[in-house]
C-alpha cells in the first residue's frame, strides 16, 4: 500500500511540510526507521536522529521545527496522528462471515448478520451475538451470554454464563469473565464457599488483555464502563466497579466491591483493597498499594498509598535513615555522658 504524505495529512488533519506528493509505502520506528516509511519526530531530542534517518517523512509536533530538506506532517498531537497512520497501513483483519464446521453450537442460539465463528468454539445455550462479532478459536461463550455489535473475543477466552457484552468490545487471549468471586465464610475451622450467583456487565468500547480474570458478583454486577482499557494480568474482583475511560496497567489488582470513578488511572502491580473508593481523575502510582478512599483527582504512590507528595518527602527522610540513627546514637551517648558527670557533680562524697 502506498500513500501520497498529502492524503495522510488530510487523515490526521495536519499540515505538509516539504513535497505533498510524496509517496510514503509504510510506517516505522525512528530508530529503525526503513527508507520509504514515515516515523514520528516526538520531539527536539530526536531531531538528530531525524537527519541521519533514512525514513522518507516525518510526524512532528507544531511547535518544532524540521531540519531543511526533509519532509512530513506537522500536527496538533504527533503520537495521535502516529497512531492513525499506523491503523491505515495495518487496517484491522476481515473475517469471513461464517461458522466453522468443528463449532459447537447449543440451541437458542441468535446471531446477527456478518459474525465469524472460528474452530472449537463451544456456544451454549440462549447466547446471542450482534453484527459483525469475531469469535476465535477455542472461545468458549456460555449460556444467556449476550454480545454487541462488533466485538471480538480472541482465542481460548472464556466468557462464563449470564455476560453482557456491549458494543466494539475487544477480549484478547486467554481472559476469563465471568468466573466466580472470591468468597468464603469461616464455619467450625472450615471455608463454606458463598454461591456467586451474580454476572459480569461490560460496556461499549471497553479492551480487555491477554490472561485478565473478571470475576462475576456474589449477587448484581461487577461493572466495567464504556471506553475502560485493561492491560495484561489484571485481576478484578466480584462487585467491583470501574468507571469510563479508565487506564489500568498490567498486574493490577483490585479486590471485591472496590468502586472507580471515570478517568483513573492504576500503573503497574498498583493493589486496591476491597470496599474503597477512588475519585475520579485520580492517578495511582505503579505498585501503590491504596488501603483508604482516594479522593478525586489526586496522585497517590507508596505502601500503604498516599499523597505522592507526602510520599517523596517520607522516602528522602528514609534514605537518610542511617545517617540520623548515628546521630541519635551519638546523642544519647552524649546525654549519658552528660548524665553520669551531673550525677558525680551532686554526689553526697563531694559535698563532703
Amino acid at each position: 500500500m502506498m500513500a501520497s504524505l498529502s492524503r495522510l495529512a488530510a487523515l490526521v488533519g495536519g499540515e505538509v511540510i516539504g513535497n505533498s506528493e510524496l509517496e510514503v509505502k509504510g510506517v516505522s520506528g525512528i530508530e529503525e526507521a526503513r527508507p520509504g516509511t514515515i516515523t514520528l519526530v516526538g520531539g527536539a531530542k530526536f531531531l538528530a536522529m531525524a537527519e541521519k534517518s533514512p525514513a522518507a517523512a516525518f510526524i512532528f509536533p507544531k511547535d518544532l521545527q524540521l531540519p531543511p530538506g526533509l519532509a512530513g506532517i506537522k500536527v496538533e498531537n504527533p503520537r495521535l496522528a502516529f497512531a492513525k497512520i499506523l491503523r491505515f497501513f495495518h487496517p484491522p483483519q476481515d473475517f469471513p462471515a461464517g461458522i466453522h464446521s468443528s463449532a459447537v453450537i447449543e440451541e437458542g442460539f441468535k446471531c446477527g448478520e456478518g459474525c465469524y465463528i472460528g474452530p472449537l468454539v463451544f456456544i451454549g445455550k440462549d447466547v446471542t451475538l450482534g453484527d459483525r462479532v469475531v469469535i476465535h478459536p477455542g472461545v468458549v461463550i456460555e449460556e444467556k451470554t449476550a454480545i454487541g455489535d462488533d466485538t471480538e473475543i480472541h482465542a481460548n477466552a472464556v466468557i462464563k454464563d449470564r455476560t453482557l457484552l456491549g458494543k466494539r468490545v475487544i477480549i484478547h487471549a486467554g481472559a476469563v469473565i465471568g468466573s466466580d468471586g472470591f468468597g468464603y465464610i469461616q464455619d467450625q475451622g472450615e471455608h463454606y464457599k458463598i454461591p456467586q450467583v451474580g454476572r459480569v456487565i461490560i460496556e461499549d468500547d471497553v479492551e480487555i488483555g491477554a490472561n485478565v480474570t473478571v470475576d462475576r458478583a456474589t449477587t448484581g454486577a461487577t461493572l466495567i464502563k464504556r471506553g475502560t482499557k485493561i492491560d495484561n494480568l489484571v485481576q478484578v474482583g466480584h462487585n467491583v466497579e470501574i468507571g469510563q475511560d479508565n487506564l489500568v496497567v498490567a498486574q493490577v489488582g483490585i479486590a471485591g466491591s472496590a468502586r472507580l470513578g471515570d478517568r483513573v488511572t492504576l500503573a503497574g502491580q498498583a493493589g486496591i483493597k476491597d470496599h474503597v473508593t477512588i475519585g475520579a481523575d485520580a492517578v495511582i502510582a505503579a505498585r501503590g498499594m491504596v488501603i483508604g478512599d482516594v479522593p478525586p483527582g489526586a496522585f497517590y504512590s507508596g505502601q500503604p498509598a498516599r499523597s505522592h507528595t507526602k510520599e517523596m518527602r517520607i522516602q528522602a527522610v528514609a534514605g537518610r535513615l542511617p545517617e540520623l540513627i548515628k546521630k541519635v546514637k551519638d546523642l544519647e551517648k552524649r546525654l549519658a555522658e552528660l548524665e553520669a558527670a551531673n550525677a558525680r557533680g551532686n554526689s553526697p562524697e563531694k559535698k563532703a
